[in-house]
């Protein structure tokens, strides 16, 4: 392979002086490829894939005002027939919400908002009551008109659906009945 001297002071017209040898070297390793496989990328665990609905939320854990303490025996020890008390931090009760309470909350007063506020989504539910409320009045009732089909579905969908979002409160605890 030749490569042409572009230089004007060379006036031979002799093709071999206006061309010489180019040498070219060979890279050591080859180029990697544009793109890795998606194979290569990507592992997935074994076994069966969980469906997007069936994941639950994870609870936070949210401490208010100062935290007290109950205490709660133990029935196994170190000691045979010998009880240990043992301090653990004090909760609330954990009460399971009725998916037909839900449900009919939604249906009949679904435009407040107040199955939301029932199952703990809070800023859901405030703000469906904002907006009927406020933005009936200034739309001359069509944002109530608006909500209350809204919260109608959602009560259907609570009364219908027993997997997924509608079936499960705001701490991920499933609805009963």
């Amino acid at each position: 392979m030749t490569d042409t001297i572009d230089r004007l002071d060379v006036l031979d017209l002799d093709d071999d002086v206006r061309e010489r040898p180019v040498v070219t070297r060979r890279p050591l390793h080859p180029p990697p490829p544009p793109f890795l496989p998606l194979s290569a990328t990507v592992r997935y665990p074994p076994g069966r894939v969980p469906d997007v609905q069936d994941a639950v939320p994870v609870a936070r854990e949210t401490v208010r005002g100062p935290r007290r303490w109950r205490w709660r025996w133990l029935t196994a020890s170190a000691v045979p027939g010998h009880r240990e008390a043992v301090r653990v931090p004090w909760r609330w009760p954990q009460l399971t919400r009725s998916r037909v309470a839900a449900g009919l909350l939604g249906v009949f007063l679904g435009g407040l908002g107040l199955h939301r506020l029932y199952l703990g989504y809070w800023r859901r539910g405030l703000t469906m009551l904002a907006i009927t409320v406020v933005g009936g009045f200034f739309t001359l009732g069509l944002a109530a008109i608006v909500m209350g089909v809204w919260g109608f579905a959602e009560g259907l969908l609570y009364l219908s659906v027993r997997r997924g979002r509608f079936s499960r409160d705001a701490r991920g605890r499933p609805l009963r009945g």
